[in-house]
């Protein structure tokens, strides 16, 4: 099909946007504000005729435009004489002239399909069922595209109960431009977009001042209706009230947002409550309204004085106020008189629920979950109803909205929560709720990480809580379990999280200070010696509320959460199932039903490794990992080195156990028996001075293997008070820093590889534990500085 070479191929308008990021393909761009391809005047969701040119630039809004190629722009129906526009030459006669046709000597084919392009809708084989949609974007190549603004872009037919909007007639005209949503449209090509069944004109009804409004209905028929969207349906010229606006109006109603109830959805003119901006329906419908209250005066007490509606006695068309009990007795003060009242003696709870009856909304057995819906209707007799006029009646609790909202691209998702709200949902199985188009990531392994950050996308990842986010199977040896950046290797209590106060942070154990103060800085409750934000109060929402730090459900700083658990998809064992909070492995991601199920103790230690399942491990520190109660407590005796053994048992009181499995009852720090211990004293031969002749501990000189004596006099001197005898502190006067590196010396040191013990994937000093943004480095800028993700 040759195009004419005047025209850029991919822009239909001609007016410079390329087609690819033009919103208004076949409407010229002006230039004014935002270059998003559309006339600024432009409002995309108003086209009341279906005709394709929106209301505020048609001239007949409610008559569809005959396109034939003859003043195909003003949105009216007309014939075209013959010849070209202006005596401009029109070479094929389609009504284009051709500087204006991409197709100057072939006509226009007035299909519905590109009818402004002037070129005839034959793509060849390259739209094999000549819907308009090229094969190679078509969905359904073989079958035509029925237009009609669902979906239109996939090429597949489709029908009118596709309509993502409120239809409640199912006659394809959404409620909130249906001027008889309860009754269908009779499709006669007479005034067939106002939803109501009707008779054609041109057999019944004449129409003098031709504005498409019969003279049946016209008010004024002899002077054509002023199309402004008010009161466009009376047949006379008009202009708008004072509470009309136009500007920051975004349903186009000409009631400014600011005052309208229903920002996104235009107001329905018809005498009930015009000024709400709601599409609304008056409870009675009648041509007998003396007062246009949408109550009719065979019913009205009012006749002619409106109605105020406040939902008190919003149908005696009396204007009224709650309370307002007109001199009749109200016992109960509730505004609703005892000659009507239930419960005259009891006031009437105002909630939504039975509001008219005049009684406190309790039902006892009747209704267990207190909804106001009795447990023989009530379809969830325990979960109580959600009154936002949707199912109502049902006593289901309920998210979705009976009120239609926009939804420009047409994707079933409401331009209120679609984050794309011009562009369509792919729905695909991948986050299809949020309106984008996207396309759904790989998973081959099927591990939970997406092939595209997966570093072994065809090996499935070990969760085992070490490196769990890199996608690779590894070591479970080299575990995390507690996730507090100590591998359990070096973490004295694996199961319990360390708290990072500054006291002992390195060992791995929830501990405390030796002093605990009262201060409390920022007023939380949690105080300053355990606050791991002394200066920020904690935000108590049943999540992290230990930690003294401000904190929200689902805050992940822009790191996936899929669950909303709070605990991002890089740390989640079950990114797709929301943490259960209830104490038990709370940050692991995963909802503990198997864990309850498979430890009957509820210790926390599953019953395959639990060696007392039936038992819940008593956590002191003494085989903590075996899931038995224990005898041993630092409780019964002075236990001067707190690793679980009295001293009256332990060969080393001033030094902790390691606990590794060998020798773990005797107190004293050792090597398993892998090393080589000649004389069995502990002591590797590699360490021992003496390694055939067992160390004699005394508390003097314990660690270099050999047998001694404690010199004549008072060698225990230990004027640090650091638990290493003077005479062999290599400080003696600084205390020792127990960090499991060079404990030996008596000196305070720091561990330069203790980093390794820490999971901080991106380097900025913020272990993954207390890091909001895991895999994005800190920028350290002033602002926020602690959480772990660069501000901006």
């Amino acid at each position: 099909m040759p195009i004419n070479p005047a025209f850029a191929a991919g822009d239909l308008d001609k007016d410079g946007v390329d087609d690819t990021v033009d919103l208004c393909p076949n409407l010229r761009e002006d230039y004014v504000g935002a270059i998003d391809g559309c006339p600024s005047n432009f409002v995309p969701w108003y086209d009341e005729d279906f005709d394709g040119i929106e209301d505020h630039i048609d001239q007949c809004p409610t008559l569809k435009e005959r396109y034939n190629g003859f003043q195909d722009e003003d949105g009216c129906p007309d014939f075209s004489p013959q010849g070209g526009k202006g005596g401009l030459p029109d070479s094929d006669g389609d009504g284009f002239v051709d500087t204006q046709d991409l197709c100057p000597n072939q006509p226009e084919t007035f299909n519905g399909v590109l009818d402004r392009d002037g070129c005839p809708d034959d793509y060849g084989s390259g739209d094999r069922d000549r819907d308009g949609v090229l094969d190679a974007a078509d969905k359904c190549p073989l079958n035509p595209e029925t237009y009609n603004r669902f979906q239109d872009e996939d090429g597949c037919p489709d029908t009118k109960t596709d309509l993502a909007f409120a239809d409640t007639d199912n006659d394809g005209i959404k409620d909130s431009l249906d001027l008889c949503p309860l009754e269908p449209e009779v499709f006669n090509d007479y005034r067939d977009t106002d939803g109501c069944p009707d008779v054609a004109l041109d057999t019944t009804f004449s129409d003098k001042d031709g504005d498409g409004i019969a003279d049946k209905f016209d008010i004024c028929p002899n002077e054509p209706e002023t199309f402004n969207r008010f009161a466009d349906y009376d047949g006379c010229p008009d202009s708008a009230p004072s509470f009309v606006g136009s500007l920051n109006d975004a349903d186009g109603d000409r009631i400014k947002d600011i005052d309208d109830a229903c920002p996104l959805e235009p107001e329905r003119y018809n005498g009930f409550q015009d000024e709400d901006g709601c599409p609304d329906i008056p409870p009675y419908s009648s041509d007998n309204d003396s007062d246009q209250d949408g109550i009719p005066n065979s019913i009205d007490q009012c006749p002619n004085v409106k109605e105020t509606y406040n939902q008190f006695k919003d149908y005696d068309g009396c204007p009224d106020f709650v309370s307002d009990n007109k001199g009749t007795t109200d016992t109960d003060g509730d505004g609703i008189i005892d000659n009507n009242d239930l419960c005259p003696n009891q006031p009437e709870t105002f909630n939504g629920v039975l509001d008219r009856d005049g009684c406190p909304d309790d039902y006892g057995s009747g209704d267990r979950d207190r909804d106001g819906v009795l447990d023989a209707a009530d379809k969830c007799p325990l979960n109580p109803e959600t009154y936002n006029n949707f199912q109502d009646e049902d006593g289901c609790p309920d998210s979705i909205s009976g009120k239609s909202a926009f939804d420009f691209d047409g994707d079933g998702i409401s331009d209120l929560t679609d984050k794309c709200p011009l562009k369509p949902e792919t729905v695909n199985g991948y986050q299809d709720t949020d309106g984008c188009p996207d396309v759904a990531v790989l998973d081959s392994d099927g591990d939970g990480i997406r092939d595209d950050i997966d570093q072994c996308p065809s090996t499935a990842e070990t969760w085992n809580r070490y490196n769990d986010h890199d996608g690779c199977p590894d070591n479970p040896s080299d575990a995390d379990s507690d996730f507090d950046g100590i591998l359990d290797s070096v973490d004295e209590c694996p199961l319990d999280r360390e708290r990072y106060n500054g006291y002992q942070d390195e060992d791995g154990c929830p501990d405390y200070p030796d002093f605990i103060t009262s201060l409390d800085s920022d007023f939380d409750g949690i105080l300053d010696s355990v606050d791991e934000c002394p200066l920020n109060p904690e935000t108590y929402n049943n999540f992290q509320d230990e930690d003294g730090c401000p904190d929200v459900v689902s805050d992940n700083k822009g790191t996936p959460d899929s669950d909303k658990d709070g605990i991002n998809d890089y740390n989640d064992h079950c990114p797709n199932q929301p943490e259960t909070f209830n104490g038990i492995l709370d940050r692991d991601g995963c909802p503990d039903d198997y864990i309850l199920s498979h430890d009957r103790d509820r210790d926390g230690i599953p019953d395959a490794i639990d060696a007392c399942p039936s038992q819940k491990e008593t956590w002191n520190k003494f085989q903590d990992d075996d899931g038995c109660p224990d005898t041993i407590s630092k409780s019964f005796a002075v236990d001067s080195d707190n690793d679980g053994i009295s001293d009256v048992k332990d060969q080393c009181p001033l030094v902790a156990e390691n606990y590794n499995g060998f020798e773990d009852t005797d107190g004293c720090p050792d090597i398993d028996d892998k090393q080589p211990d000649s004389d069995g004293d502990g002591v590797p031969d590699v360490m021992d001075l003496c390694p055939t002749q067992n160390e004699t501990w005394n508390r003097y000189v314990d660690y270099d293997g050999c047998p001694d004596e404690m010199p004549l006099g008072n060698m225990t001197s230990d004027s640090d008070g650091d638990g290493i005898n003077d005479d062999v502190d290599l400080c003696p006067n600084l205390k020792e820093t127990w960090n499991k590196y060079s404990d030996r010396d008596g000196c305070p040191d720091i561990v330069p590889e203790q980093s390794r013990y820490k999971h901080d994937l991106d380097l900025d000093d913020i272990i993954n534990e207390n890091d909001l943004c895991p895999l994005e480095p800190e920028d350290y800028d002033g602002d926020n500085d602690t959480d772990g993700c660069p501000d901006s």
